[in-house]
């Protein structure tokens, strides 16, 4: 697949929102912001009722409502191509706070963005400003026909809950439903940072940008008429020292009426366009790669004899290995550094021995070969005895006698350590810098607060984490960064608008489960545009079950009579169809990861016209066959549909009208544990 294959826009009068949600949500933004929006000069055919302000603080015990709009207050909006700014501020006369509310407002989607900042301007320490809500903002839910409901996914756990869909129904009055993530990554258990409120036909869909610990709630009010929604920090309790600013989590909603699924899909394509990384204007293109550290290095199966695959000898036959099976990417993951994963990072060097040369000779045969090469690194975690350990202990958070939190809010120990990973970067030829983040951050950050600034050392813990990528990509132009925090534990709005999560769960580290990777791809799809995960074999059920927007694999091309033809076959297959899942997203059956069940999705491409559906029937599904109706499609158009098995043999292909593929569906009957792949595309 060629850069050009990926959209720059697409259009569809289905998708994209009315002009008239657009230009309410545009209204209420700006007179929320500008301090005048208040109930009764809103909409009320909106979900949302306006309080004086959309956010909310508590500052020396008082209730930011009580007194903000008396500070004196500033505005500022501009219109751009594609948005509208705003800057808000309103400072206290007395103390001299700054509050600073800076907004985006898109012109193509009813979606507002906004993050506060705190700053002091005054000349002593302010008063404690504490319960900083980001967002807060009431909905109407009065209609008693409809209960609130919450659309959510599980974060990673490395499990099969891993990003599984759920929904709380709000019914009881005074009802109160919370959401945090657990240890300080911001989709690590059972919380995940995108969610859907549903209310009849109309919602909100959120999404939460802080790689921290955040928090968000709903609460039903006791008359059953409202239910109001807050979102931001978990815990900040703190003043600030003259001159000190600091930044609060990020909010982005959506609004949406109508259809549930149009609704996620418009969100896709607020991620895709205005959120996701862009290389020379375009989305990144996800790789189709050879990674095997798991396979050969980390988790050896003892039949498995390979003392040189981690070595520069044992790494140019793996790139060998990666061209002849068709990849576009090498991944060299934590096998390259002194001491060896876990015990050796914090030792950003090569192994002298292994690799004498450095990783250039690595790096520079996969460019011959016109391939992308990834490489691992893991700077927040820092174990005994390694070098940084051993020479910047001023740096680090926690004892000494385990791991270690590199503290990216110490100014000095970032930009030693944007140093050194740029030079890295630079001398080994990298085009891809995957960050891993195995340690859970927030014990060491709340242990280092004192009581008057609680939350402090992850505020600027996460700040000085967005600069350090901030300053990789702008040294580095064409590098993308791949977030990785055991899998998929660091995935938010933030990470999304400057990374993407290669390695979406480390359930990908082990053979087997690919119902986890089918529910994964499906769950995932609503959200996060973007995201790849590993398959361990060229069968179709499998590989097909791990193919995304890219692809990753751990085939064991080392064992005798391995079949590169085959496994070729197969990468291809996945190379081919990547681009549809730049699409719109359409789940076609219910999304679980049981082996009893039969789960169906769709990628549709509108620019194209063409798209392609991948089905399931997993090992003890008593179902015989499924019958699904093909979205997105124009009704009024042929289409040439294309059946491909198990075997990758094309079974059936015929030409069907829109409206036939719509009302009267494809009926897929296959056997136990297999796949079949549905192709179509409109006939001229």
């Amino acid at each position: 697949m060629r850069d050009t294959d990926i959209p720059i826009s697409v259009t569809n009068d289905e998708i994209m929102a009315p002009a008239v949600e657009i230009q309410w949500l545009l209204d209420w933004a700006k007179k929320a912001f500008d301090g005048k929006c208040c109930c009764q000069s809103c909409d009320a055919k909106s979900l949302i009722k306006s309080t004086s302000f959309p956010f909310s603080f508590k500052y020396n015990g008082a209730d930011s409502n009580t007194f903000l709009s008396e500070w004196k207050h500033t505005f500022d909006c501009k219109d751009t191509e594609d948005r509208v700014l705003i800057d808000a501020e309103w400072v206290d006369p007395k103390t001299g706070l700054a509050v600073i509310a800076t907004v985006m407002l898109f012109k193509e989607y009813p979606a507002v963005d906004w993050v506060l900042n705190f700053e002091n301007r005054g000349s002593s320490d302010t008063p404690i400003i504490e319960d900083v809500q980001t967002c807060n903002i009431v909905f109407d839910t009065a209609d008693r026909t409809y209960n609130p409901i919450v659309h959510e996914l599980h974060g990673d756990s490395c499990g099969e809950r891993s990003f599984a869909p759920h929904y709380t129904e709000l019914f009881w009055p005074g009802q109160y439903y919370r959401m945090a993530p657990q240890g300080g990554r911001p989709s690590n258990g059972t919380a995940f940072p995108f969610f859907n409120f549903e209310f009849g036909n109309t919602g909100i869909i959120t999404a939460i940008g802080w790689s921290g610990q955040w928090a968000a709630s709903y609460k039903k009010s006791d008359d059953w008429k409202e239910t109001s929604f807050q979102a931001g920090m978990e815990l900040c309790h703190l003043l600030l020292h003259p001159g000190e600013k600091i930044r609060t989590p990020r909010v982005m909603f959506m609004t949406w009426s109508g259809d549930r699924v149009m609704a996620h899909n418009r969100f896709r394509r607020l991620m895709m366009f205005k959120y996701v990384p862009r290389i020379n204007g375009r989305a990144i293109n996800m790789p189709v790669c050879l990674q095997t550290f798991d396979l050969y290095h980390n988790f050896c199966t003892e039949h498995i004899d390979v003392p040189d695959w981690s070595t520069e000898a044992g790494q140019i036959q793996a790139v060998e290995a990666a061209h002849k099976l068709g990849c576009d990417t090498y991944w060299l993951d934590a096998a390259w550094f002194v001491g060896d994963f876990p015990d050796g990072v914090g030792n950003w060097y090569c192994k002298p021995n292994e690799f004498p040369n450095g990783l250039m000779p690595i790096s520079d045969l996969a460019h011959r070969y016109n391939m992308k090469f990834v490489l691992w690194f893991e700077p927040c975690r820092v174990a005994k005895n390694t070098k940084i350990a051993n020479e910047h202990q001023e740096w680090l958070l926690g004892g000494s006698t385990g791991n270690q939190l590199y503290n990216l809010g110490d100014p000095d120990a970032r930009k030693w350590m944007t140093d050194l990973l740029s030079t890295r970067i630079s001398e080994f030829g990298l085009d891809v810098y995957r960050e891993d983040y195995n340690i859970d951050p927030l014990d060491f950050w709340r242990s280092n607060d004192t009581p008057d600034r609680q939350g402090m050392t992850e505020i600027r813990f996460v700040e000085g984490h967005y600069a350090m990528w901030d300053e990789l990509r702008e040294r580095h132009p064409g590098l993308w960064i791949d977030n990785c925090a055991s899998g998929g534990r660091r995935i938010d709005l933030e990470t999304c608008s400057r990374s993407v999560p290669l390695w979406r769960s480390d359930t990908s580290c082990f053979a087997g489960h690919p119902e986890w990777n089918q529910m994964q791809s499906a769950a995932l799809g609503l959200y996060v545009p973007l995201h790849t995960a590993c398959g361990w074999s060229y069968d179709a059920y499998t590989l097909r079950s791990s193919a995304t927007s890219g692809m990753l694999c751990q085939l064991p091309y080392l064992e005798d009579g391995f079949d590169f033809d085959a496994a070729n076959k197969a990468i291809a297959e996945a190379d081919e169809n990547r681009k549809y899942w730049y699409g719109d997203f359409y789940p076609l059956t219910g999304t679980t990861y049981t082996i009893d069940d039969f789960i169906a999705y769709q990628f549709h491409r509108t620019d194209l016209n063409a798209g392609v559906a991948y089905a399931f029937r997993r090992q003890n599904c008593l179902f015989h066959g499924v019958t699904v109706s093909l979205q997105g499609l124009d009704l009024e158009a042929s289409y040439k549909v294309t059946m491909i098995d198990e075997n990758r043999n094309i079974i059936s292909e015929e030409t069907r009208t829109g409206t036939n593929l719509y009302n009267e569906g494809i009926e897929i009957k296959i056997p136990k544990r297999s796949s079949l792949l549905i192709k179509y595309c409109k006939v001229s």
